[in-house]
């Protein structure tokens, strides 16, 4: 579905911008708007289930001749990465959960935020421009 495709860049766009917002604020300090736009945990818990559905969908759903489940494998693990990490930022903040294995996921996080992000936003853009390519 067209609406999923359109979905899926945004989602992945968005969220590459706030993983690697520490980054991209130092070269355009514009961006730390948004980053303080997801502070409030309401926008964060939504763009977090957005992104988790968006990812989901991404696998479910293709497109007529797209190869199934492999043509939109990484935008789909893309998203599904923005939402364990805003999931993980969001139950640490408000619940402050701390299990072992969480613990794992965020000093993975943490180390490689900025990786990821600007990996995010190339998939989203690769994916914009070509979107019959397999794999993007």
């Amino acid at each position: 579905m067209v609406q999923f495709y359109f979905l899926s860049i945004f989602v992945n766009f968005i969220g590459g911008l706030l993983l690697a917002g520490d980054t991209i604020n130092k070269q355009f300090p514009g961006f730390e708007s948004l980053q303080e736009f997801f502070k409030n945990s309401s926008y964060m818990l939504f763009f977090a289930i957005l992104s988790a559905v968006a990812g989901i969908f991404k696998i479910i759903s293709v497109f007529d001749g797209d190869v199934y489940v492999v043509g939109d494998l990484l935008p789909a693990l893309a998203s599904i990465t923005i939402s364990i990490y805003l999931f993980n930022a969001y139950f640490v903040e408000n619940k402050g959960v701390s299990e072992p294995h969480i613990e794992k996921i965020n000093i993975f996080i943490e180390e490689y935020k900025s990786l990821l992000g600007i990996t995010i936003i190339v998939i989203s853009i690769l994916h914009f421009f070509f979107p019959d390519v397999l794999f993007i």
